[in-house]
């Protein structure tokens, strides 16, 4: 390795972006730092000179023998770095690899639970998260657990002795760990400010979907039962937190109703069945609050845009709803731009909407564009851009046409996959998004990073509260994608 001290000129300062792009002095493989103009320096890096460029900033190597299901980031390390907690199975139980921003192995935790579970054999039965939970200025990790060898090798319903348990983010060592409160397989579970922003945060756990659900709140710090709410309505693959009236306190969404910090039912919106989405986000800007975005199943299916009163601002009646994220599709248009998919049983009933905030459409997208596009911030652009996930794997851009253009540099690691086992979230401290994936090939976490110079300026979107927050849930259900704050300048 070529090790030594390089002064770079770059002419005047870099002022006008994020970003620069230098020639190596020599090939081979080099390390670099960045010295900030108060003498901060970067992370090393280590690059090697005259490979091929490429998007991949971190390759993390993970268990050969384990299969990934999911990830979050978090301050692990508590300096300001995201690193990754990975969920995989290996063995037949599910277990969990922690990793700093670096790369470096922190910790792995076997939880005994079998692999097959929740909704469709899959690991939903395990959620985890990583987040302050205790308000000690250290990261924890949450997850469901068992103490020793679990008596079946498929999860249908809880047994004795399953835990909550919460480690520390850095080392692993466990914090609090009581029963668990779930019971079925489908479960969820979130973290929130219960009792205001700056207080301890409280833990979330939803029991059940499709009929009649439990909610549990557990103390961030200690893990006891602050409330329970038996909620007979349904709710939906994902469970909501969020400070829909911006007050400082944060209120609990699961399915059509919405609870206060306190546990005590704060609105239900009008009666419709299993949400398929839900997502409180700012998506009318000109309104007070928030608004929480509805696909619905079953009993009057469609979509509901709902005030933070539970008032429907508008509705449009699908035969079944399905899917969708909330993102800034049209350029010019103030606001968030939900997209859902009519994933109809009949001909009649089959299209894909971008909605504006009134409720009309911007476009459709078609079939293949549904079923392909996951939608990221990965150029410097306010609209979202998306990843094509199977075969020809890039970057592209959605045009208001409807057609697809490619971004400038876009290609993505052919063996890399690009589902739900991925995080689109800034970890590396630029304005744009990276994409956090795994390759099941190479057994390799990657960290790709748009490699074109930018012509704008901006803030990391980890730094803002709402976006940290709404990315913690990416280890529990099905998470639905939110655009990011703008934070150029």
């Amino acid at each position: 390795m070529v090790k030594g001290t390089w002064r770079f000129d770059v002419g005047d300062a870099i002022t006008e972006s994020t970003n620069c792009r230098l020639s190596c002095p020599d090939g081979g493989e080099q390390q670099y730092r960045v010295v900030a103009v108060d003498g901060t320096p970067s992370e090393t890096v280590t690059v090697v000179a005259d490979a091929d460029a490429s998007p991949v900033a971190r390759c993390i190597p993970l268990d050969p023998e384990g299969r990934v299901q999911h990830l979050v980031t978090g301050d692990l390390t508590n300096d300001g770095r995201q690193g990754f907690v990975v969920r995989y199975a290996k063995g037949g139980t599910v277990r969990f690899a922690a990793h700093a921003a670096d790369g470096t192995h922190l910790w792995m935790f076997d939880t005994h639970l079998p692999e097959e579970g929740g909704w469709d054999g899959s690991m939903h039965h395990v959620p985890f998260l990583a987040w302050d939970l205790n308000a000690d200025g250290r990261t924890e990790v949450a997850f469901h657990s068992y103490p020793s060898a679990y008596p079946t090798d498929r999860y249908a319903t809880a047994i004795d002795g399953e835990c909550y348990t919460v480690v520390d983010g850095e080392t692993g060592e466990v914090v609090d760990q009581v029963p668990w409160p779930g019971v079925e397989s489908r479960v969820m579970m979130t973290v929130g400010h219960l009792d205001g922003l700056d207080e301890p945060a409280s833990v979330i756990v939803l029991n059940e979907t499709y009929g009649d659900v439990v909610l549990t709140a557990l103390d961030g710090s200690g893990g006891h039962v602050k409330w329970r709410v038996e909620q007979h309505r349904g709710a939906g693959h994902n469970l909501d937190v969020a400070d829909i009236d911006e007050d400082g306190i944060q209120e609990v969404i699961c399915g059509g109703c919405c609870y206060n910090g306190d546990g005590s039912l704060r609105w239900e919106a009008e009666t419709f069945g299993h949400t398929d989405i839900s997502k409180p986000a700012r998506i009318c800007p000109d309104r007070k609050g928030l608004q929480i975005w509805y696909a619905v199943e079953k009993d009057n299916p469609g979509v509901y845009l709902v005030d933070n009163n539970g008032t429907t601002l508008w509705k449009e009646p699908f035969e079944h709803a399905h899917y969708g994220w909330v993102t800034r599709h049209a350029p010019g248009v103030p606001g968030l731009h939900p997209h859902a998919a009519e994933d109809g049983r009949s001909k009649q009933h089959h299209h894909f909407p971008v909605f504006l905030p009134d409720g009309t459409h911007w476009l459709d997208l078609t079939d293949w564009q549904r079923k392909n596009f996951v939608p990221i911030h990965w150029d410097e652009g306010d609209e979202v851009v998306f990843i094509i996930r199977k075969e020809d794997k890039r970057v592209v851009r959605l045009t208001d046409t409807g057609e697809i253009e490619d971004l400038p540099e876009g290609d993505l690691p052919a063996a890399a996959e690009y589902g739900r086992n991925l995080a689109c979230v800034d970890v590396l401290g630029d304005f744009r998004e990276n994409i956090v994936c795994v390759d099941p090939i190479g057994h390799n976490l990657l960290v790709l990073a748009n490699p074109a110079v930018t012509s704008r300026r901006g803030r990391s979107p980890i730094d803002d509260f709402a976006y940290r927050h709404d990315r913690s849930q990416l280890g529990s259900g099905y998470y639905i994608y939110l655009s990011p704050p703008i934070t150029t300048v």
